[in-house]
């Protein structure tokens, strides 16, 4: 079971808000089984039972079934522009120190 965001504490729920991990995780899980993915294949025969048979229980289960795709891809995005022109600036000045 995932942990609600309303469960976190504030400085925890703020650091969960700027972590690229946040992100990733819930564009990969909404790529993979949000947007109206098909039923899973559950075999009767099996010993094991079907939980999650739907996609959204998945999503339920994780407590991201409101979370959005292309909010996710944006962010990871700027994490990347971001760190990489920090990282650019942070060469030229060391470089520029010598």
């Amino acid at each position: 079971m995932a942990v609600v965001q309303e469960h976190l504490k504030i400085m925890q729920h703020e650091c969960s808000a700027v972590s690229y991990c946040r992100y990733s995780f819930e564009g990969v899980l909404q790529a993979i089984y949000g947007y109206d993915r098909e039923p899973f294949e559950c075999k009767k025969d099996s010993k094991r039972e079907c939980i999650f048979q739907e996609g959204d229980d998945v999503l339920k289960e994780l407590d991201v079934e409101h979370a959005n795709f292309y909010i996710d891809f944006i962010a990871l995005c700027s994490f990347f522009v971001v760190l990489r022109a920090a990282c650019y600036l942070v060469l030229r000045w060391r470089v520029k120190m010598h």
